[in-house]
């Protein structure tokens, strides 16, 4: 339970994923470069019910000299008022803008005295993904497998790059999501819709725009998630992420943006009535 439960909350945020999209929606470096902002520092509360299960912290910074490309890392760290769930799991990508992909992507879970090291590696070169599982500190090796005629790939983080970078446009895309080394689909709607959402760090609503989407995994779940979701994101030129809602065995999981840091942005807050 101590893994499932964790790994819900986290999920539309970390999960690996593979994505193919219409020829219709260009993947392009303008839309990632103004979504992405170096030194950008965003926190969530996730919340199941009146239950505080745990918080995600996500960062991005330039690799120095690389030009397009960025480094990700999401950490997701369970309430340690909860006594049935100790989880402190870490997440990193290389996300590349020209075309929006990643490149590599680490992600550590602790279980226990053990953690569960997973790698993607795509070689544009080859089109291939090279996937590896081990367990530590043991260092033995769990599974690994290539998977090959592959353009990109994105996980988590690059799949809210590309997210953020869509969301202003009326369009879909279908994204078969890499779980536990199978693919499976999801869709995603943006239907550039403004919405008001409500958060607790702020007095006044955010103007957002949403997006939502179903994911079908087969009988399988990433952390219990498996189905409908939804999300929120800032309506400028950022696209923070500021709510999504996920729907997961136990119901309905909530990911509330609680802190933020990035140069020159604010939420775009909705003026009050006169």
């Amino acid at each position: 339970m101590k893994r499932g439960v964790a790994g819900l909350a986290g999920s539309l945020f970390i999960g690996g994923l593979l994505i193919a999209v219409p020829p219709r929606v260009p993947l392009d470096a303008e839309a990632g470069s103004r979504v992405l902002a170096s030194a950008e520092r965003l926190q969530y509360k996730v919340k199941w019910l009146f239950f505080r299960l745990g918080t995600i912290t996500a960062s991005t910074d330039r690799l120095p000299g690389s030009g397009d490309l960025y480094r990700t890392a999401i950490s997701l760290d369970s309430n340690p008022d909860l006594f049935f769930i100790s989880i402190h799991n870490r997440y990193e990508a290389i996300i590349r803008l020209n075309p929006i992909r990643c490149e590599a992507f680490i992600s550590r879970e602790a279980d226990g005295d053990d953690t569960l090291v997973t790698r993607y590696i795509f070689v544009d070169s080859l089109k291939q993904i090279l996937m590896t599982q081990q367990m530590l500190p043991a260092d033995t090796l769990v599974r690994e497998e290539v998977r090959v005629g592959i353009d990109r790939f994105f996980e988590g983080a690059s799949l809210i790059v590309l997210a953020r970078s869509l969301v202003h446009r009326d369009t879909s895309v279908s994204v078969p999501t890499l779980v536990d080394f199978d693919l499976f689909p999801t869709d995603i709607t943006f239907p550039s819709t403004v919405r008001s959402v409500s958060i607790g760090a702020l007095k006044a609503p955010v103007r957002t725009r949403e997006l939502f989407g179903k994911a079908d995994f087969g009988g399988k779940t990433i952390g219990g998630f498996s189905g409908d979701f939804k999300g929120w994101f800032s309506d400028d030129i950022a696209a923070i992420p500021i709510l999504a809602e996920m729907s997961i065995t136990l119901g309905t999981v909530d990911v509330e943006l609680e802190q933020w840091s990035r140069e020159g942005w604010e939420p775009p807050l909705v003026p009050s009535k006169p």
